[in-house]
């Protein structure tokens, strides 16, 4: 039906078969993510019922589990389904009620455009048809004039939402629903890189503050990707570490829908590669990428130099998004200067950290590779305080870390971190805005934390439980 009336037949086909290897992948995804068979009983199950009610005939002994597994498995999916439909209507009548995410229209409206009337996403039309629905006219100077600014492959995460019969109101509900449900998988997953064991009661608490705290209120509230991105970034380091390496090249080359973030780690984790002789996770993304280029440029030609093209213009309607640009609005002339010695303190604090990394463990590739994403944000890229969620597992890190270092007070430490980080954002957020616009001090207290968290780290094993 879909190939029938889109103009992006091509696209749509090659959808179609991608998301043939779709439950596969969610299953190494899912296996990777949940430690323990308890967690996946559920995915477990479903395989097992089948050939379980089939012996149920000639054993009676196995009556009882298949019934019990049965009777399991549709009560997990019927609370799964009554949670996931719960929180989506919370977010629907959220979305009617705060109109915004205008991080997702650009793209949730220039991607349906493309897909359903094959209009250039990159093009003045589209750029034009998004600014009409945030502004109700063209964007005048000052304002922001979303575009899509994004890879053209980035229209495979919108594309499911993009389709969406409806309104708006609906697909940034489900939207916002994936986020939340991608916040909580990458705690999950921050909590195993890090090896930490904790309570579940710790978990939940985890889990609430992962949800609430400023870095992830403000993309989820805005429909930023950039929670997507930490979540293949943090599944992509697990993926290392267990040596799924195809895996995890392909994770890895879809958290390169937001270049800005990764523009730094795909380098490290190329060149630790390459010293570690893991041919299989070069070739991985090296192939992924190629791919994902190449049906773009079959599709949309110019979309390459296009994307570029808004990449370079995103500076000139937008706040200062860097320390440097800040430094120079906040002290003209010599501003800049000090946004340049920082940007040289940055880049040598990365060769020095990335040349201790050559041929050494994973171990030593997680904490460079978080602190890598905390350079990032401070050598001179343009950024924005959306993106720090990709930060999250190298706080998991060092709130790990406090834990074994210091006993029973590193429980207490790690908890002043996490509610002082919940609060003081906040606190911080609500002293400094201007009217709806976050004050630039909001750029520097993570990253800078976490840069100095993970100097502090990379001192040697000090993320082993046995440490």
């Amino acid at each position: 039906r879909l190939i029938a009336v889109c103009p992006k037949r091509h696209l749509v086909q090659i959808g179609i078969l991608f998301l043939r290897f779709v439950p596969k992948l969610f299953w190494q995804v899912a296996e990777l993510t949940l430690a323990g068979p308890s967690y996946l009983f559920l995915a477990k199950s479903v395989n097992d019922i089948m050939p379980t009610m089939a012996r149920m005939e000639d054993s009676k002994s196995l009556q009882p589990t298949g019934i019990t597994n049965l009777r399991q498995v549709l009560a997990l999916i019927v609370i799964l389904v009554a949670v996931l439909g719960g929180l989506t209507l919370v977010n629907y009548r959220f979305a009617s009620q705060s109109p915004g995410g205008n991080d997702f229209v650009p793209r949730w409206l220039n991607t349906r455009q493309w897909l359903t009337e094959g209009i250039n996403p990159y093009s003045e039309e589209a750029a034009l048809a998004v600014q009409e629905m945030i502004y109700g006219h063209p964007a005048e100077p000052g304002q922001d004039k979303s575009l899509f600014a994004y890879p053209i492959y980035a229209t495979i995460v919108f594309a499911p939402y993009s389709l969406v019969s409806g309104e708006y109101v609906l697909a940034r509900a489900l939207w916002m629903t994936t986020l939340q449900l991608a916040l909580i998988g990458l705690t999950f997953v921050s909590l195993r890189l890090a090896e930490w064991r904790i309570s579940a009661w710790a978990i939940a608490g985890l889990v609430l503050f992962t949800l609430l705290w400023y870095h992830s209120a403000r993309p989820l509230i805005n429909g930023n990707v950039s929670i997507l991105v930490a979540l293949f970034i943090a599944l992509g380091m697990l993926a290392i570490r267990t040596k799924q390496d195809i895996l995890a090249g392909l994770l890895l080359t879809f958290a390169t829908i937001k270049p800005q973030v990764v523009v730094l780690l795909i380098p490290l984790v190329l060149i630790w590669s390459f010293s570690n002789r893991r041919w299989r996770l070069i070739a991985s993304f090296l192939g992924f990428m190629s791919l994902f280029i190449l049906v773009g440029t079959a599709l949309e030609p110019d979309w390459l130099l296009q994307n570029i093209q808004q990449v370079l213009d995103y500076q000139s309607y937008t706040l200062p998004g860097n320390p440097a640009a800040i430094f120079e609005v906040s002290w003209p002339g010599v501003g800049r200067y000090l946004g340049w010695v920082l940007g040289v303190a940055m880049a040598g604090i990365l060769i020095w950290r990335w040349r201790d990394t050559w041929g050494k463990d994973f171990q030593f590739l997680l904490v460079t590779a978080y602190l890598t994403l905390a350079v990032t944000n401070l050598i001179g890229f343009t950024t924005a305080a959306s993106n720090f969620i990709a930060l999250y597992p190298g706080l998991i890190l060092l709130l790990a870390y406090l834990d074994r270092r210091y006993d029973r007070a590193g429980h207490w430490l790690a908890a002043v971190v996490v509610i002082g980080l919940l609060l003081g954002l906040w606190i911080l957020f609500w002293v400094t805005v201007s009217g709806r616009e976050q004050s630039p001090i909001m750029f520097f207290p993570l990253p800078v934390m976490l840069l100095l968290s993970m100097l502090i780290l990379g001192r040697g094993r000090t993320l082993s439980r046995d440490s």
